[in-house]
Order: structure tokens, then C-alpha cells, then sequence
């Protein structure tokens, strides 16, 4: 073997984010995890990428090839330097966005065979033509196949796979996270579907063209699309002039006799999905040639991107729950329940603010309220924090797994029980996600904790009927929390050991300081308004990478959801 090592490369294990990319049948233990690598947190601040230069003569086929892979790293003019690294026939039709596969260790080339080289890329991320992106526990070794001949005189590549090679640090540089829209079953809330890209003029093609495709596989079956089956770009690109995007579609019979509904929904959908990016201001949709002009149609609204939560708080003052109309309006609340010999712990309130849920102080009974009454509604060992979603349906799970949904807007109605992947798992944390497309939990096995993201799958109706398969969450820490801080960021943390993360889908990941004795976090908007509570129920607020103590009666709260 003829070992070719590229330049040292950072050593240390990556900071990893959400996986939106590929589903698991269950949840795994080793190998594929499906979920981000953080390229921007792990990139060595002194490591620079050399800009890709063409073929020097004379040189090797070890040396073309590494060259090549190199050039992965130039993506102006279609990768044109790598293309000088390939037969004229490989280069027309070399496709550098088949896939990339990202390394944190030394790639090895070995000559196989007469003019044939086998590359071994120590694989820590792959990214998908799709844009979706799956990392491993271990790095998975992925071998290339390289044919080389020569060229009037020089060595050239005359066959080798589509895609590119590239060290974690080149992928930091090259590749950045573009957000596609989908929706909710009811059409009133945007679900985020991150996906990675190289940052050149034929991205909002790309971003079109997977969006035409549908969503990620671990969303499938719990969102919908406004795109019809069978839809595509009328021509190969989208083109974008001025600011405004040209997006020309062409389809079969559900696109031709779509509503004026339908279309405006549609709009919508690419005009969300293409403000990724700051050069489009505007999108004009054509279908068979013909432009669609915008509808004005009365009570249409767009769905909502992270819908906004409101400042109300529920909490928990001297054994009685109460209700503010933001945390500090201690002189504005009302009172919401009361009884002697009942102490209400881990609040919960719908988004309108007519349903409440608490459980008693040993988590063995769940009770429902409205501001007249409230009643005991479940029973059982270990009941989590519970969690509203926007359909007015409350969640109740436990720590044996089991999860169950009741309609809480309905009078004597019986919690339901949810078909999920849970089995045999310890149930540590579940929250919904505010589109009320997804839950983020935080499991346990064998002592080893692991947090996930997981699609809801409804009736038509919108009863919850399951979860779906799930995606892990990397993390730096190993938690036993979890909430949405928004659609696209996740907290977590670890009462144990005292730590605190925020994980984002978008590649991002911040450690917060330690906050000792943390028992809870419950969020608003965003990190202002992340709210922490200890074991004797003192208020922590986040200041910087630090939290703060503010002065408060309540010793327990929440928002809405």
C-alpha cells in the first residue's frame, strides 16, 4: 500500500447538531446516528484552506488524485479547477454535488490495480445529493475507485464517483445550512427541513428542486407540502434577476386544476423556502409557461415561521397556581387553582390560555383546569412535565415510555395512547415543538441518555396518533431536559452534572455555564426568554453564557405549549 496523507487535520471529535436528514427504523445503538456535524464550532482557527490549484506537470497519479480532491474546496465556475484534474470526457460529466463525504482523519490512496487507485476516506459526515447530511458514531471508511490515464503526456482521472471529498474544516468554508418550509397538517405553522449546500449562483435551484421532492425522510408523515405530485422545473434552473427569483413549474393534473388557493400556498412555500437567501426579494411563479399572479384572498394567512409565543406565565406561588401576564406582573395575576392538600407542580397552559395542567407534587396524578374548575384526568407512575400543542391536545408521558393525548377542549375525554418507538426505553423528557409537527425527547438506555427529534403522525382529523421514527440529537453533554427554545433550536440539560446546551438544527451549538442544582427550563421567545429553576425553586435567567438569579414568588412556571 502507498499511504497518501492530506494535510493534519483536527483530532478531536466534533460538536454535532440535529440530523434532518435520513430515519431511523429505530433507535440505533452504534453506527449511524443521523444527525449534524457542526462544521463552523470544530473548524482549527488556524487552519487555512489554500485556494485549489491546477495539475503541475510531471505529476503523479497519487498526486492528480489528491489534487482533485482538493479542489473540492473550489466551487467558482462550476469547479473548474478540479475539472483540469479530469479527462475532457470525465469532465463534462463529473457531478460534483452527487455527494460529499467529510473526514477528520487522514485519507489513504493505495494503487489497486494497473492505473487504478482505491481511495479510503475515513467517513465522520456524508452529505447526500439531496443536501442531506448523516454522521456516524464511528467513522464509516467509504472507498472511491480511480481510473487514470494518460493525456498527452500527463496523468488524468478518467473515471471516478460524483461528489467531493472534503476535511471537516474545507467543509466549514465551502458548505452552508439553507432551511426548506413545510407545514403542519392544518396549514398554519412553517416545520423547518435544514439541509446543507455549497453557497454558489445554482443554489436556489437546488433548494427548489429538493423542495420539489418532498421533506426529509423523518418528516415524511407528519407534514404536508403545497406542491403537488409529480411537479417540476419547467427548465433546469431557477434564475434570479433584479432580486426576483423565476420559478417556472410544470406538471400533471393536480398542478393544472390547482385553486387559487392551492397556488397561493404554493407561493408561499417556495417564497419561504427561497429567503434563505439574501440576493431574492421576491418570487414570480409560472406553471406551463403561464405566470400566476399573486391572489388576494380574503383571510388568507401564510403560515406562520416560528410562531411567536405569548409572554403569559403559569406558575406555581405558595401551592397555588396562578396566572401573569408576563414573569415580573407579580402585581397582575390571577388565580387559577387552589386546594387545600394539593401542591401543583410542573405547570402547563394552552396557547389561548383556557386550559391548564399541572401534576401533583409526586407525579403520580395529572389534573386539567380551566379557570372554574379542574379535575384529576390521569393517574400513574412518573408523569413528565406535561406539553400543549397548538391544536389544543395535551401530552402526557412517563418515564416507562409510554405517551398519550388528550383532546383538552373536550369534556370527559380519555387520554389516548400513542403508537411510538419507545419501547424498552426510559421516557426522561418529551416536549412539543410549537408547529405541532414534532416532539424533541430525551431517552435513556442502559444509563446512556440520548436526545431526539421525532415527526408527529396525525388524523386527518388531527388527532395524534403516533411518533415517528427519530432523528438524533448530538450533543455535547448528556442530557435529561429538553425544550424548544424555537423551531429550529433546542436546550438541553443535565441535572446531575449541571450543564446546559443549546443545540441548533442549523449546524450551531452554544454551552452555557454550569447552573448547579438545575431542575428545569422552560422556554418563550428565544434565549431572553429561557427561564431555569433550581431544587428550591429559585429563577435563573440566561445573561451572556451565564444565568442570572431574579427575584420572583413563584417557584415553578411556564409559557404556553
Amino acid at each position: 500500500m502507498r499511504p497518501l496523507n492530506r494535510r493534519d487535520l483536527l483530532s478531536a471529535s466534533f460538536v454535532s447538531a440535529v440530523a434532518t436528514l435520513t430515519g431511523c427504523a429505530a433507535i440505533p445503538t452504534d453506527g449511524e446516528v443521523n444527525h449534524y456535524a457542526d462544521p463552523r464550532n470544530t473548524a482549527s482557527p488556524t487552519e487555512a484552506i489554500d485556494t485549489p490549484t491546477g495539475p503541475v506537470p510531471g505529476a503523479t497519479p497519487a498526486e492528480i488524485i489528491d489534487g482533485f480532491l482538493h479542489a473540492g474546496v473550489g466551487t467558482t465556475d462550476d469547479y473548474s479547477v478540479a475539472r483540469l484534474f479530469l479527462t475532457e470526457s470525465l469532465a463534462e460529466s463529473w457531478r460534483p454535488d452527487g455527494q460529499t463525504l467529510i473526514y477528520n482523519a487522514s485519507v489513504m490512496t493505495e494503487e489497486t490495480g494497473q492505473d487504478t487507485f482505491m481511495v479510503t476516506v475515513p467517513t465522520s459526515t456524508l452529505v447526500d445529493g439531496r443536501g442531506l447530511a448523516t454522521s456516524y458514531t464511528e467513522a464509516t471508511e467509504n472507498e472511491l475507485e480511480f481510473t487514470l490515464q494518460q493525456v498527452e503526456g500527463e496523468w488524468r482521472i478518467a473515471t471516478a464517483p460524483d461528489g467531493t471529498v472534503l476535511s471537516r474544516t474545507e467543509f466549514g468554508e465551502v458548505f452552508s445550512p439553507f432551511t426548506l418550509y413545510f407545514y403542519d397538517p392544518t396549514f398554519t405553522q412553517a416545520v423547518p427541513d435544514v439541509r446543507w449546500f455549497v453557497e454558489r449562483p445554482t443554489v436556489a435551484t437546488s433548494l427548489v428542486k429538493v423542495l420539489l421532492e418532498g421533506p426529509a425522510p423523518y418528516l415524511e408523515g407528519g407534514v404536508i407540502t403545497a406542491i403537488p405530485p409529480n411537479t417540476a422545473l419547467t427548465r433546469n434552473s431557477v434564475t434570479v434577476e433584479n432580486g426576483r427569483a423565476d420559478v417556472q413549474l410544470s406538471g400533471g393534473p393536480s398542478l393544472q386544476s390547482a385553486s387559487a388557493l392551492d397556488l397561493e400556498r404554493l407561493r408561499t412555500q417556495l417564497t419561504q423556502t427561497l429567503s434563505n437567501l439574501a440576493s431574492i426579494t421576491s418570487t414570480q411563479l409560472s406553471i406551463n409557461n403561464q405566470v400566476i399572479n399573486t391572489q388576494d384572498l380574503e383571510n388568507y394567512r401564510e403560515p406562520a415561521i416560528n410562531a411567536e409565543v405569548p409572554p403569559f406565565v403559569l406558575g406555581v406561588e405558595n401551592n397555588r397556581l396562578v396566572m401573569r401576564d408576563n414573569l415580573s406582573a407579580s402585581e397582575n395575576q390571577s388565580l387559577v387553582f387552589a386546594q387545600d392538600g394539593v401542591a401543583p407542580a410542573q405547570p402547563a397552559m394552552n396557547y389561548s390560555r383556557t386550559s391548564f395542567s399541572f401534576t401533583a407534587a409526586d407525579r403520580s396524578e395529572l389534573w386539567l383546569a380551566t379557570l372554574s374548575e379542574a379535575q384529576v384526568v390521569h393517574r400513574g407512575v412518573g408523569i413528565l412535565q406535561p406539553s400543549y400543542d397548538h391544536q389544543n391536545w395535551l401530552w402526557i408521558a412517563h418515564e416507562d415510555g409510554s405517551v398519550r393525548a388528550l383532546a383538552a377542549s373536550q369534556s370527559g375525554a380519555e387520554p389516548k395512547t400513542l403508537e411510538t418507538w419507545l419501547h424498552g426505553q426510559t421516557l426522561l423528557s418529551l416536549a412539543v415543538a410549537r408547529d405541532g409537527a414534532r416532539v424533541a425527547l430525551v431517552t435513556s438506555t442502559d444509563g446512556a441518555a440520548s436526545a431526539w427529534i421525532s415527526a408527529i403522525r396525525r388524523a386527518e382529523d388531527g388527532v395524534p396518533l403516533g411518533l415517528l421514527d427519530p432523528v438524533q440529537v448530538g450533543a455535547d453533554i448528556s442530557p435529561d431536559g429538553v425544550e424548544w427554545v424555537s423551531d429550529e433550536d433546542v436546550i438541553l440539560w443535565n441535572t446531575t452534572t449541571a450543564e446546559t446546551e443549546i443545540v441548533s438544527l442549523t449546524g450551531q451549538s452554544t454551552r452555557y455555564d454550569n447552573l448547579p442544582d438545575i431542575e428545569h427550563i422552560v422556554t418563550g421567545n428565544g434565549v431572553d426568554q429561557v427561564v431555569a429553576t433550581n431544587k428550591t425553586g429559585a429563577l435563573f435567567i440566561v445573561a451572556g453564557n451565564g444565568w442570572t438569579r431574579i427575584e420572583s414568588s413563584l417557584s415553578a412556571l411556564n409559557y404556553s405549549g
